[in-house]
This record gives structure tokens, C-alpha cells and sequence, in this order.
């Protein structure tokens, strides 16, 4: 009995560590969104959504799903879309969003994704960019004297 015990503290330990590892992922993904200017978290889908958006329009949805994979939505050209998703199998069309227009980096329990972070921060970025030149001049100008430019170039 005393070794069923022990056992299942370990596996209580290992779920622990499991669950941390998870949050400090959640917790990367949503830190890198923040650190783009003017961004803001929201919480419109309710407190496992983390809702990203730049002057009240969404760039990134982040969630935790009941399976324990972590998602992470992001706007992004259609044409390039298609190749991320024929090159990367944990890149798929946006969950619960606009196919042709989102796509979803799907992050599962082990952690791992092929997606390296250099791609994974471009296509962060990118998606503030389109969001960012759906907005009026006006709001555009504002953002590049309060924040500076060069995070709002048009280059990838």
C-alpha cells in the first residue's frame, strides 16, 4: 500500500509539473502579445480566452483547451496561410474564427511544435500589422508618434 502511495504522489507530482509547464506556455504566448505597443488583454469569451487586441481589434486569441493543448489564433494573409499550413502540421485554418483570414498554432501537451519562435514572433507581429493598417490614418499616426514606427512597417 505504502508503494501505490508513493506512486501516485509521483504521478501528482508529475501532473503538477505538467499543469506549471503549461501556464508558464500560456503565460509566454500571451507576454509576447503584450509586448507589441498599445496592446491590451481582454477577456470577452470568458476568463480562458486571453482576447489580444490593438485599439479594441483582435490580432490573437490564446486559450487552453479542455484536452490540455494549448491554441494560439492569429490574423494572417490568405495565400500565406496555405504554405504554413502545408509546412507546418500544428499550423491549421482559425478555430472558431474566419478560415480564409486566421490561422490557429495548435501547441499539445508535450509542449513541442515544430514551429520555431522566430516564426512563431513574425507571425505575431504580422498579425498586429494587419490590424494595425485596418486602422484609420488618423489612429495610425497617433500610434507611430506615441510608439515610435518601426514596429509598423509593412515588412515581414
Amino acid at each position: 500500500m505504502c508503494i501505490v502511495i508513493v506512486q501516485h504522489l509521483k504521478l501528482l507530482t508529475l501532473k503538477g509539473d505538467l499543469e506549471m509547464e503549461k501556464d508558464i506556455l500560456l503565460l509566454q504566448k500571451i507576454n509576447k502579445c503584450l509586448a507589441l505597443p498599445g496592446t491590451e488583454e481582454v477577456f470577452p469569451f470568458g476568463a480562458e480566452t486571453h482576447v489580444l487586441r490593438l485599439a479594441e481589434k483582435m490580432f490573437a486569441l490564446i486559450h487552453r483547451m479542455p484536452t490540455g493543448e494549448l491554441y494560439m489564433s492569429l490574423k494572417c494573409d490568405p495565400a500565406k496561410a496555405e504554405i504554413l499550413m502545408q509546412e507546418y502540421r500544428s499550423i491549421m485554418p482559425g478555430y472558431h474564427l474566419n478560415k480564409q483570414h486566421w490561422i490557429t498554432i495548435v501547441y499539445h501537451d508535450d509542449a513541442a511544435t515544430e514551429v520555431e519562435a522566430e516564426l512563431e514572433q513574425k507571425l505575431i507581429e504580422a498579425s498586429y500589422r494587419l490590424v494595425f493598417y485596418k486602422l484609420t490614418k488618423k489612429k495610425q499616426q497617433a500610434f507611430r508618434l506615441k510608439y515610435g514606427g518601426e514596429l509598423f512597417d509593412k515588412s515581414e
